[in-house]
C-alpha cells in the first residue's frame, strides 16, 4: 500500500485485480470528478464482476448505522469479508421500499447507469445497485447479476489521483444533490457533511454543488451557510449533547427518529433562550436556560407520550408556552436526573428510568396542557372583545356618517343599537360578578344568556 498525503489510501494488489478483470463497453459517460463535468471529459464504462466491488465504510446512506457501530463495536476494516457483510445488512434496512423498487428495475432492464469505483474497487456511488445485484443472483443465479458497469477512478500513478475531499465532494454530487433531491435522510446526509467538515472539507465547498445555493451572491450564500448550520448542525449536536449526557455517545441508532424533534428543540426552544428578546419574553434567568435544556431532553428521553402527543416534535413547539403558564413546573421536569448512570446497559438503564419518571412528566404535560390552553381560550375572549370594539369604532359608523343613512333604514339600526346595548350590559354584569366570584349571579346570568339562545 502506498501512502501519499492529501491523497486517498490505494492497495496496490487490489488496483491489480481490478485491472486484470475490467472489461471495456462501447459506452462512455461524465462524472462529476474534479472539473471534468465542467470540461466534459468523458470516462469509458467497464464491466467488472461484482466481487471486486466493494462497499466503503464512508457512505452517506448509512453514516447513522455505521457511526453506532464502530462507538460500540470498533472500528470496520471494509476489507475484511466481515465488515462486507455488516455494511450490506445496513444497507438491506437502510429503504427498504426503494430498494425492492430497484432490485426489480435490475431485473427487467439491466442496469442502466454506471456505479464508480476507486482504483482499488470501493464504491463511491453504485452501493446499492451491487447489494441488490447480489440479492437478485442469490435468488436466482444468473450470468447478468454478476458483473457491474462501472467508472474507475484514477490510480496510483495517476497525477489526478482522487483525495479525500474528491471523493466527499463527488458523493455529495451524485446523492445529495442529485437533480435539486436528497436520497439520504435528511439526519444522514448532516452527519455525513458534518464529519465531512471535522476531516477539513469546507462546508461553503460542498454546499456550492446544491443547486439551492449556486445562484446565491457572496452576502446571501455567506447568510445561507449561518442559516444552514443553525438549521442541521446545531440539532446534531444538540443530539449529541444528548447521547453523551446518556451514555451513548455517537449511538446515532437509538435516536435516528428523534430528528425532527432535535431540530425543533434548536429553533423553538433553543434559539428563543439563548437570546435576549427571548429572555425578557418568556421571563427566564440565564442560570434557567440549563433546566429548560434539561427537561427538552427528559421529555425526548420518554419512552410513552400517546396520551400527550404521538410526536415528540410537537412537544417541543409547546415547551415555551409551558414556561409562560407554570415555568417551575417546566423546571421541575429539568431537574429529574437519573439515578441509573452505574448500569452499563443502555436499554436496561433507559427502562428503569423510564419506570420512575415516564408517568410523572406525562403528568406535568398534562397540566401545563391545561393551562396553557385555558390562558389561549382567556386570550381568545379579550381578542374577540378587542375585534368588536374596532368594528365600533370604525370610521364609516361615526355621526357624521349615520346622518347620511336612508330614513326607512333607521328603525333597523335602532332595533340592532338596542340590542348591542342590552347585550353589552349583560356582558357588564356577567364580567363583574366573575371578577368579584359570585358564583350564583354567574350561574343566573348563564341561564338568562341560554333562554334568549333557545
Amino acid at each position: 500500500m502506498v501512502l501519499v498525503p492529501g491523497k486517498i489510501q490505494i492497495n496496490e494488489i487490489s488496483e491489480s485485480d481490478i485491472n486484470k478483470n475490467k472489461v471495456p463497453t462501447d459506452e462512455t459517460t461524465v462524472i462529476p470528478y474534479r472539473d471534468w463535468k465542467k470540461i466534459q471529459k468523458t470516462s469509458i464504462v467497464y464491466k467488472i464482476p461484482i466481487e471486486y466491488c466493494k462497499f466503503r465504510v464512508d457512505n452517506g446512506r448509512i453514516a447513522t448505522q455505521i457511526t453506532t457501530y464502530e462507538t460500540s463495536k470498533g472500528t470496520l476494516d471494509p476489507n475484511s469479508e466481515t465488515a462486507q457483510e455488516i455494511i450490506s445488512s445496513f444497507l438491506a434496512k437502510s429503504d427498504t421500499g426503494n430498494n425492492e423498487i430497484l432490485k426489480k428495475s435490475l431485473a427487467r432492464d439491466g442496469q442502466r447507469d454506471p456505479a464508480v469505483i476507486t482504483a482499488d474497487g470501493f464504491l463511491i456511488n453504485g452501493n446499492r445497485r451491487k447489494w441488490a445485484l447480489e440479492q437478485l443472483n442469490k435468488a436466482n443465479p444468473s450470468e447478468k447479476y454478476k458483473y457491474l458497469k462501472v467508472v474507475i477512478l484514477p490510480g496510483l500513478n495517476d497525477p489526478e489521483r482522487p483525495t479525500i475531499s474528491d471523493l466527499a465532494l463527488m458523493e455529495n454530487d451524485f446523492q445529495l444533490y442529485s437533480d435539486g433531491r436528497s436520497e439520504y435522510s435528511s439526519m444522514n446526509k448532516t452527519l455525513t457533511l458534518f464529519k465531512n467538515v471535522k476531516k477539513g472539507i469546507p462546508l461553503e465547498e460542498m454546499l456550492r454543488q446544491d443547486p439551492s445555493y449556486a445562484a446565491l451572491n457572496d452576502k446571501e450564500f455567506k447568510k445561507s451557510i449561518q442559516d444552514f448550520k443553525k438549521k442541521y448542525f446545531r440539532p446534531l449536536e444538540l443530539m449529541n449533547e444528548y447521547l453523551q449526557a446518556n451514555k451513548i455517545k455517537n449511538n446515532f441508532v437509538r435516536v435516528e427518529d428523534k430528528w425532527t424533534a432535535f431540530q425543533d428543540m434548536s429553533a423553538r426552544v433553543i434559539d428563543q433562550i439563548e437570546s435576549e428578546r427571548g429572555l425578557i419574553t418568556y421571563q427566564i434567568d440565564e442560570n434557567e436556560r440549563g433546566l429548560i435544556k434539561a427537561a427538552a431532553f427528559n421529555i425526548i428521553k420518554l419512552r410513552d407520550h400517546e396520551s400527550v402527543d404521538q410526536r415528540t416534535h410537537k412537544l417541543m413547539s409547546r415547551m415555551l408556552k409551558w414556561v409562560e403558564v407554570d415555568k417551575k413546573e417546566v423546571l421541575k421536569i429539568g431537574r429529574i436526573e437519573d439515578p441509573y448512570e452505574s448500569l452499563a446497559d443502555p436499554d436496561e438503564r433507559f427502562n428503569k428510568w423510564n419506570d420512575d419518571f415516564n408517568e410523572q412528566i406525562v403528568n406535568s404535560i398534562k397540566k401545563l396542557d391545561n393551562l396553557s390552553e385555558r390562558k389561549k381560550e382567556q386570550e381568545s375572549a379579550i381578542n374577540r372583545l378587542e375585534d368588536i370594539l374596532q368594528k365600533l369604532n370604525h370610521e364609516e359608523l361615526n355621526f357624521v356618517q349615520l346622518k347620511r343613512m336612508q330614513k326607512n333604514d333607521i328603525p333597523e339600526a335602532l332595533r340592532i343599537s338596542n340590542f348591542i346595548q342590552t347585550s353589552v350590559k349583560g356582558l357588564v354584569d356577567f364580567l363583574y360578578y366573575l371578577d368579584k366570584d359570585d358564583k350564583f349571579k354567574i350561574e343566573t346570568l348563564v341561564e338568562e344568556f341560554n333562554k334568549k339562545r333557545n
